[in-house]
């Protein structure tokens, strides 16, 4: 069987709340990532439409049914009944027309199987109430939700004979359409729940129905096939229409739909929604509490809340256009002809069986609760706090699902808030950790505005820079060199030249975008780099020094950043040694040959203490003015960033400064815009 929900790991944020809207507790907690666990899923979809972090993933059908829509068997679309409140600002003859746009040639309302079905239920009620139901006189309890038929099977298999023998509308339907139009025509059912999904996959019913898809996937197909509904052509749905069946999506309208009776003063007929109300319901037929005839169970409130309809459409309003929709085809409705199709279709199977799937409850003895509780420093009553953040009710269903392997220790909230109090120095660890986290987070903003406003100053600033030089030279040349303004005119083009050199370095920055990342010897590197400053004035009385294993083995990096990195660093180091120095350049790998260690030394007049903080901030230099733009390590910082590295600075004032680079020997991509946010 496909498994129909899982977990997307790395969107799971420990929130628990799945947990806790799971009516059959089928999520399995492991190093707090919240799993489902496929053999205990009902397939409610709870956990999908309360997750917010979206971390809930259903088995998507969309690919499957665009397959069928390209071969040359027809293809027809089963419309469960609650498709007007999903698309409540749509005219539902448009919804039809977008179906046949995307290539289904049949298009029928699942609602004439509910009609199907209606007519058992009458008659099974009828014999209920006449004679004893299968020896004991206990409720019929409705099929048409599939998610309440898998927590019976699972949860509560003594109920299995409850359950009324008969399909779904959905797979009365399918076998309908199939009887009218051919068994080779392939069928997707369209609605608003995930259980379905399971459904199909049953061997009794699986003739029925070829894909699920929800309303969630029905846009996806819109999408991909570029079928706007708003804008198809209308038509309408083809026969077997149905006539009362539409109401099915809304509460009592199984029993509504079906003509039994219903009275509140009278307790033969019992209508429960929710998942709450259902578990309750589900208990006292169990108990033996309930003697009603018919219980009508949904674990939605109504399929019109179901995990696939748009919540943002308030639940009354959903209501009101299901019944005007009914209300509005029910008058427009050809009962003769809809004799007729039952007439046709009354051979069809709609009669199934039910079996168990028993998940066995583990009973966990006092002993082990208490042993539990102890581990989270729970001793007496008064210490079962039953908060509920944990996801489970109480504090001894938690315990339990400890025992059981679906709940961590973790877990408990008060547990790990009485803990941090108790570790104080993990706990200014911990605070030390996030001051340095958050210093680093403020340097990437720094960076990040430094990357953004780059290429605006590039073009506002570059060109009227050269109109002002080029208007101050044509100046000089027409006054001549002796003139008494030539100094000032030659101190203009001096700021200026100078302002151009601060515009190249911000261009400089904002150009790092993305690493051309090829696989390199970072002795090369380093040597080209040596072979150019050697030649420089600025290093003429200060010897290098290369330490690189000629063996080392090549690095994924970007050698033209890198290249910038190590210049850079050269030149601020020969800057630090005005008299003269050494410069030391060394490399090597850790024994796990998993990260690359790379020193670049100077003995030069180093860095005093209170500038540490400020090395890595655009536009901060300690260089006179006009020597430097303070661009240069902040470059660096983003460059070795950029490949997954780190750069760490240790210096002592008047004996010199090592820059320290630790690069990973995998490296991957990383944007300037990924690195700052």
């Amino acid at each position: 069987m496909k498994k129909v929900v899982w977990t997307i790991e790395e969107r799971c944020k420990q929130c628990y709340t799945c947990i806790r809207e799971c009516p059959a507790k089928a999520i399995k907690v492991e190093k707090g990532q919240a799993e489902v666990i496929e053999e205990r899923c009902i397939g409610c979809g709870h956990c999908v439409r309360v997750c917010t972090q979206k971390a809930k993933a259903v088995l998507n059908s969309v690919q499957a049914t665009l397959v069928f829509l390209t071969q040359e068997k027809p293809v027809a679309a089963l419309l469960a009944p609650s498709f007007p409140a999903a698309y409540s600002h749509i005219d539902p003859e448009k919804i039809v027309g977008a179906l046949r746009e995307c290539g289904f040639k049949v298009v029928i309302e699942v609602a004439f199987g509910a009609d199907l079905i209606n007519q058992e239920i009458a008659k099974l009620a009828k014999t209920s109430t006449q004679h004893q139901w299968q020896g004991t006189k206990r409720p019929i309890i409705a099929s048409s939700c599939p998610a309440v038929v898998n927590y019976i099977e699972k949860y509560v298999p003594d109920l299995i004979d409850n359950i009324m023998p008969t399909v779904s509308p959905m797979v009365a339907a399918g076998r309908a359409v199939r009887r009218i139009y051919g068994s080779d025509m392939r069928l997707v059912f369209i609605g608003p729940c995930v259980a379905k999904k399971m459904e199909i996959q049953n061997s009794e019913v699986s003739d029925a129905v070829d894909e699920v898809l929800t309303f969630q996937e029905m846009e996806q197909l819109f999408n991909d096939l570029h079928v706007n509904p708003e804008e198809a052509m209308p038509s309408w749905f083809d026969p077997p229409h149905p006539f009362l069946g539409r109401i099915y999506p809304i509460s009592g309208g199984l029993i509504r739909s079906s003509g039994l009776p219903y009275d509140l003063m009278d307790n033969e007929i019992i209508m429960a929604e929710g998942k709450q109300h259902v578990l309750n319901v589900l208990e006292c037929v169990q108990n033996g509490e309930i003697k009603a005839q018919v219980v009508d169970l949904l674990f939605c409130e109504g399929c019109i809340n179901g995990p696939f309809i748009d919540q943002n459409t308030n639940y009354f309003t959903r209501k009101q256009k299901i019944v005007e929709y009914a209300e509005t085809r029910r008058e427009r409705s050809n009962y003769a002809e809809w004799a007729q199709y039952l007439e046709r279709c009354k051979s069809i199977k709609i009669d199934r069986s039910y079996h168990r799937q028993e998940i066995h409850s583990v009973r966990v003895p006092e002993g082990k609760i208490k042993e539990i509780f102890a581990q989270i420093n729970k001793f007496s009553k008064d210490d079962e706090l039953n908060c509920g953040a944990c996801g489970y009710t109480t504090c001894r269903d938690y315990a339990r699902a400890v025992h059981q392997g679906l709940a961590e220790r973790e877990m408990c909230l008060p547990f790990l808030i009485e803990n941090l109090k108790k570790t104080k120095f993990e706990l200014q660890d911990s605070l030390r950790e996030l001051a340095e986290t958050q210093e680093m987070l403020i340097q990437h903003e720094k960076l990040a505005s430094v990357g953004q406003l780059a290429a605006g100053v590039a073009h506002e600033v570059n060109n009227p820079l050269g109109s002002i030089m080029l208007y101050a030279h044509l100046i000089l040349k027409e006054l001549g060199e002796q003139n008494e303004h030539s100094g000032d005119l030659k101190f203009i083009m001096e700021e200026a030249k100078r302002c151009q050199k601060i515009v190249a370095g911000l261009l400089n920055f904002s150009r790092q975008g993305q690493l051309n990342l090829r696989n390199h010897r970072l002795q090369d590197i380093v040597s080209k780099m040596v072979e150019v400053i050697s030649k420089q004035t600025l290093f003429r009385d200060i010897t290098i020094n290369v330490d690189i294993d000629e063996n080392l083995d090549e690095i994924e990096i970007d050698s033209d950043q890198l290249y910038q990195v190590f210049l850079n660093l050269a030149v601020n180091a020969a800057e630090a040694m005005p008299d003269g120095g050494t410069l030391t350049i060394s490399a090597s790998t850790d024994e796990k040959k998993e990260k690359l260690t790379i020193q670049i030394s100077d003995t030069g007049v180093g860095i005093k203490p209170e500038n540490f903080n400020k090395l890595f901030t655009p536009f901060f230099t300690t260089k006179q003015i006009g020597k430097g733009t303070g661009l240069g390590l902040a470059i660096v910082y983003g460059i070795i960033k950029m490949h997954r590295g780190n750069v760490v600075v240790k210096s002592e004032v008047n004996k010199g400064t090592t820059f320290t680079i630790m690069l990973p020997l995998q490296t991957h991509v990383v944007t300037n815009e990924i690195l700052l946010q």
